[in-house]
């Protein structure tokens, strides 16, 4: 029961969390805030975005660690966050080519990968500290967000870096 309540729960959090974050760029159109968060509408962007709310959320849940009896959060955020990337990516991308995207339809694809890999970090998250594994999630974790930070301002020219709505790459500057 406490690891249910615990995925639904994290599910939720990390879900609504996606909503603010997506338009904290908008907000704030300063180049630290773009390393982190969305600076246009292609698919790298929003898989960024994914990636950070996990982290963020991870970093909150780590002041209730000990309460919540909790270990290796940082290879559970890893775990969890590129699970989700991954299975989202592949069954939206699924999605899209046969019945053309519907917000509606991806908002729920994005629920329901996430609490799947909410689900798998359980197994990570309440087994006893493997402080080697944690450092190496760190590390792992440090070099994606430099990957994402360098990538939102030097994308490359593929569908995945390509924002729709503008037809531009990279950070769309508004007048």
């Amino acid at each position: 029961m406490k690891k249910f309540k615990y995925v639904l729960i994290s599910s939720i959090i990390i879900f609504v969390l996606n909503f603010p974050a997506h338009f904290a760029f908008d907000v704030l159109p300063y180049t630290p805030i773009g390393y982190f968060f969305p600076v246009n509408e292609s698919i790298f962007e929003h898989m960024k975005l994914i990636f950070t709310c996990f982290m963020i959320f991870y970093l909150i849940l780590g002041f209730f660690k000990e309460r919540m009896e909790l270990n290796n959060l940082i290879t559970g955020a890893l775990v969890s966050s590129l699970t989700t990337i991954i299975s989202f990516l592949i069954i939206y991308l699924l999605v899209v080519l046969i019945f053309k995207e519907n917000m509606l339809v991806t908002f729920i694809l994005l629920f329901l990968a996430i609490t799947f890999s909410e689900f798998i970090s359980t197994f990570i998250i309440y087994k006893k500290d493997y402080k080697s594994a944690n450092f190496i999630s760190l590390f792992i974790i440090l070099l994606i967000f430099i990957f994402n930070a360098y990538l939102t301002y030097n994308p490359l020219k593929n569908f995945f870096f390509l924002d729709k709505k503008h037809h531009t790459y990279g950070v769309v500057y508004k007048n």
